[in-house]
């Protein structure tokens, strides 16, 4: 099966997704959203596929979205500024992608490594299991100009201080660091983590079908009955709202932290 913007193989009861816009360190515009939507379709649609890894080609596995072709940033040519109607709209469908992964039928596994910023740390937190390479960085490096991120699960994975550290002050950790403190499940030598992340998904592969769907729908259920639905319709709420009247978008936060994020990099 071919996308434009996503490598798409099954091997051994696993489907591998490759977000492929490697030049661009997996930014994620307009033609790779939609293709990942297309590809997990495919994926829940064939009963050979079991489980799910999601993968970034290159060095990085996602950047977040691209600041010059995304719903999340970039407005139509025909609108000045953003509205109520559009900003809600927008969101609720970006956090439909988010749950669409989250509550997908089969296992999913992140496999990170490079980047994996903003939105790309977000798919990450909502793949059932992370595995990412130990000097891989993560977080969210947009939040310090304020607003309210789209993502609830910062506080579902990391508990109420963790994630006020996390996004108070724009902190980007490392693989080691985001293991330790419940951001992945684990992080492996970069040249181990492809390997790792396979061993992963081929254990979930060999649990029968029948008997790892209703576990994943019980852990779902537990944290729908704790109101993470209504935590995501919150968030996307007060992320949308928090853009009305700022002209053409947040770009301009986004710039100034992909800033900071090679400041980082030329230290680190």
């Amino acid at each position: 099966m071919k996308f434009e913007a996503v490598l798409y193989e099954v091997k051994e009861n696993i489907c591998t997704i490759t977000m492929n816009r490697p030049e661009k360190r997996n930014a994620l515009n307009y033609q790779l959203l939609n293709d990942i939507d297309a590809a997990f379709k495919a994926a829940e649609d064939d009963p050979e596929v079991r489980v799910v890894i999601l993968a970034g080609a290159g060095s990085s596995f996602s950047s977040g979205y691209d600041i010059k072709d995304s719903p999340y940033l970039v407005l139509p040519e025909t609108m000045e500024t953003w509205t109520n109607t559009y900003a809600l709209r927008t969101l609720r469908k970006i956090g439909e992608r988010y749950q669409m992964i989250m509550y997908f039928s089969k296992p999913v596994v992140a496999r990170v490594q490079g980047y994996c910023i903003a939105a790309g740390c977000y798919l990450q937190m909502c793949c059932d299991i992370a595995v990412a390479a130990d000097n891989a960085i993560l977080g969210h490096p947009a939040t310090r100009p304020g607003g309210v991120t789209s993502m609830p699960l910062w506080v579902t994975l990391l508990g109420v201080r963790k994630a006020k550290e996390m996004l108070f002050m724009s902190k980007l950790i490392n693989g080691k660091e985001a293991e330790r403190i419940g951001l992945v499940n684990m992080s492996v030598p970069e040249d181990k983590l492809m390997e790792e992340t396979w061993k992963v998904a081929k254990n979930l592969a060999e649990v029968p079908p029948d008997g790892i769907i209703i576990s994943k729908e019980a852990i779902n259920t537990h944290m729908r009955i704790q109101g993470i639905d209504a935590e995501f319709v919150y968030h996307r709420e007060l992320n949308a709202l928090g853009r009305v009247g700022r002209g053409r978008g947040p770009a301009a936060n986004v710039d100034a932290a992909r800033q900071r994020t090679k400041n980082q990099e030329q230290k680190g």
